[in-house]
């Protein structure tokens, strides 16, 4: 089975319902170095996603497009734009699609990244949700079954945050606390590595199909 809007919508529908535990795990994390208000934007963002009726829109880019729209009007956080920008951009290249292949997964995650790097004006390497959104393109890119890309997924988020773990953050806040930052996950890219982690929870793996 392809991506569709059921698709779509069940991932919606488990993001939002990892945000009941995953609010105050982010705070804390942004609060470190931070407002420490990432979970709790993430959990309004995530909210008015999961308010659109996705099922019921004519087409995978229709839908991807009314998540950007209920999601511009919930806030104007930087993340939050990029998250939004990441909808726009699925939608553009899934306008008019009843469903899209597994296999163009990777290439929609890149093309994702590249948009969310022009929009914020950031580079990889910088430790942010860039860096992840890059892990996971190159991860999944080629995979066309479901369960081999919820390994993969998985596996290269537990690898970014290790490998950036031990980085001074370049970019926002964080970057004037560049030797604090060192030993700590960046917020956004830990909160893209537990929202997909939540949404491929079930049967160990196994994402939505």
């Amino acid at each position: 089975m392809a991506i569709d809007v059921n698709t779509l919508a069940d991932a919606i529908a488990r993001a939002n319902q990892s945000m009941t535990s995953l609010t105050d795990v982010l705070n804390a994390a942004d609060a470190k170095l931070g407002d420490g208000d990432t979970g709790t934007m993430l959990a309004r963002l995530i909210g008015a996603f999961a308010s659109v009726d996705v099922r019921n829109a004519p087409d995978l880019g229709a839908g991807f497009m009314a998540l950007a729209k209920a999601g511009a009007a919930s806030t104007g956080s930087s993340l939050g734009t990029l998250i939004i920008t990441a909808m726009m951009t699925a939608g553009k290249l899934t306008a008019g699609q009843k469903d899209m292949d597994w296999s163009r997964l990777g290439d929609t995650i890149a093309a994702i990244r590249d948009a969310a790097m022009a929009r914020g004006k950031a580079e990889l390497g910088a430790k942010t949700i860039i860096d992840g959104l890059d892990a996971l393109a190159r991860a999944v890119d080629g995979k066309d079954d479901p369960t081999a890309i919820a390994v993969a997924a998985r596996n290269a988020m537990d690898q970014v945050l290790a490998e950036f773990r031990q980085r001074p953050s370049a970019m926002g806040r964080a970057r004037m606390f560049a030797e604090k930052s060192v030993g700590l996950d960046d917020p956004g890219m830990l909160g893209l590595a537990e929202i997909i982690r939540a949404v491929i929870a079930d049967h160990g793996a196994t994402p939505l199909a």
